[in-house]
């Protein structure tokens, strides 16, 4: 099965957001786009040969325009005569689905997330599942600080095992890998439990998910799952721990407080690190970092900790120590683990990269206790 996406833009500006949501929407159920154009101007005549040329080569063609001009596009597509209406379900978010022979067109809105993925799961979806009379099963594996070759191998050595039986999406993002396994449903649920083990077992301490929850919302569920609470003290990575806490909802019932401690006279004053530390060992140290952590479980209003402290770049500081180095300190009532990184990437990249490990790790020790 082939399947390509038209993007019409038309002077519109039609966000990353609402095109992931789409793909995405069309991608839980094994729908992967082999190829994708976009235009910025189209006219009738160009169209309907770029109509024509999919229609040879693709089984499904997704077109994505602004919902303005959903329907000059439709009217285009009935004149064009590539493809006669099949269903039209007047929803917000599509202008009906065409077909001619073995080939399928889908004109879908890109004006926001809930519109066109509600037209995509609602109309577009259940269609395809008639056509090919199948329904796609789909598993996600989340993982924070996989070897990037081991994930390649892994993806190497599940498809020789599943002899062409299922499709795999993975994205790497700052240190942190998503694994889609897409698969007919008909096919031996053995099968896909091996695959599923082979990722499982292979990634191992890396693993945060076998489902689709995002870090920071796995990281409250269990902190609620516990009845736990967490603070955050931050030093370079500037609230981006906090913040992607608090996008979660319902955090406020397991979050505390963060706070951001980059001047030194902060650390000493809100969070309890010693003068002689700082003098001694620097504020990007394991134990600056690690009686950052500290001084939030000192204060007996919280149960987690996490405190960051590093370089960010894009240069040095007066310390000379190496852009991308950081540590960071997860604190219990019991004791305080502290982890040294050196990442590499922009300034932006190596916060996020932080951002993420900082998260993984609370995680991960909230579940070992």
């Amino acid at each position: 099965m082939k399947n390509a996406c038209v993007i019409l833009k038309n002077g519109k500006n039609i966000s990353d957001g609402a095109l992931c949501s789409l793909f995405g929407a069309f991608r839980t159920q094994g729908f992967v786009f082999d190829e994708v154009r976009t235009f910025l101007n189209i006219e009738t005549e160009k169209f309907h040969t770029v109509l024509t040329e999919l229609k040879r080569e693709y089984e499904n063609v997704l077109l994505v325009a602004d919902k303005t001009q959903l329907i000059s596009v439709k009217n285009i597509v009935c004149l064009s005569g590539a493809f006669k209406e099949d269903t039209f379900q007047g929803m917000l978010g599509g202008a009906g689905i065409f077909t001619e022979k073995k080939t399928s067109l889908f004109l879908v809105s890109a004006d926001g997330t809930e519109t066109g993925s509600g037209y995509v799961n609602g109309v577009c979806l259940p269609y395809l599942q008639r056509k090919y009379g199948t329904k796609s099963g789909r598993t996600v594996v989340r993982t924070v600080g996989a070897n990037e070759t081991h994930v390649e191998t892994l993806l190497a050595k599940a498809k020789t095992i599943d002899c062409g039986q299922m499709r795999y999406f993975h994205t790497r993002n700052n240190d942190e890998d998503i694994i889609e396994l897409l698969y007919d449903e008909n096919i031996p649920k053995r099968l896909a439990d091996d695959v599923l083990r082979l990722f499982a077992e292979g990634l191992d301490d890396s693993v945060y998910a076998l489902d689709d929850t995002p870090l920071a919302e796995q990281l409250v569920y269990l902190l609620k799952l516990r009845g736990r609470k967490i603070s955050v003290a931050e030093s370079f990575t500037g609230g981006g721990v906090g913040r992607r806490i608090v996008s979660v909802s319902g955090a406020s019932e397991v979050y505390f407080e963060g706070l951001n401690t980059y001047n030194e006279l902060s650390k000493m004053k809100r969070l309890g690190v010693t003068e002689y530390t700082l003098r001694s060992y620097g504020a990007v140290s394991d134990q600056t970092a690690y009686e950052m952590a500290a001084g939030l479980i000192a204060t007996g209003n919280c149960d987690v900790s996490i405190a960051t402290t590093g370089l960010a770049g894009p240069k040095t500081d007066r310390s000379m120590l190496p852009v991308g180095l950081c540590y960071i300190a997860i604190g219990t009532r019991e004791r305080v683990f502290v982890y040294r990184y050196k990442f590499d990437g922009s300034r932006e990249e190596i916060t996020e990269k932080a951002i993420n490990y900082a998260l993984f790790l609370a995680y991960k020790q909230l579940k070992n206790m």
